[in-house]
């Protein structure tokens, strides 16, 4: 194969691996059921939810504040990947002493750092954001 030819492919692949990927995260983060599968046997039916009462003027305890903290997280976790990645890719292909590495393990390499750097920024974007994941065992819940 030429080397254009080859170039053209890997492209259309990485396009098409990134529209999969975005199509599936899109899917995941919907708020519309997936498909219907049949319950297990002996399950009891779920009953539909109540519906809502008096519209509350006050906000909940247990509620998020606000979306503001939560984008700041999520742009500090994102100014770490894009800070990250440039060191990484720099320091891989732009430091005369890893010249002599095979370019597939300095590519290697850069796929595990990243799967690292995405760890730490999930972390950061977490501690970020002022709405944490509430469990039941919550000290701010008013029911228990």
């Amino acid at each position: 194969m030429e080397h254009t030819q080859r170039l053209v492919f890997l492209l259309l692949l990485i396009g098409w691996t990134l529209f999969r990927l975005v199509r599936y995260v899109r899917m995941a983060n919907s708020k519309r059921l997936g498909p219907a599968a049949a319950p297990p046997v002996g399950a009891l039916p779920q009953r539909p939810a109540a519906a809502p009462g008096a519209i509350r003027t006050t906000q909940s305890p247990i509620e998020p504040e606000g979306r503001a903290g939560g984008r700041r997280g999520w742009l500090a976790a994102a100014a770490i990947l894009v800070a990250g990645n440039v060191l990484i890719w720099a320091i891989l292909f732009a430091v005369p002493a890893f010249d002599n590495v095979p370019p597939i393990w300095r590519l290697t390499a850069g796929v595990l750092a990243n799967l690292f750097l995405i760890r730490g920024a999930s972390a950061v974007a977490r501690a970020g954001s002022s709405s944490r994941p509430r469990g039941p065992g919550d000290d701010r819940d008013p029911i228990r």
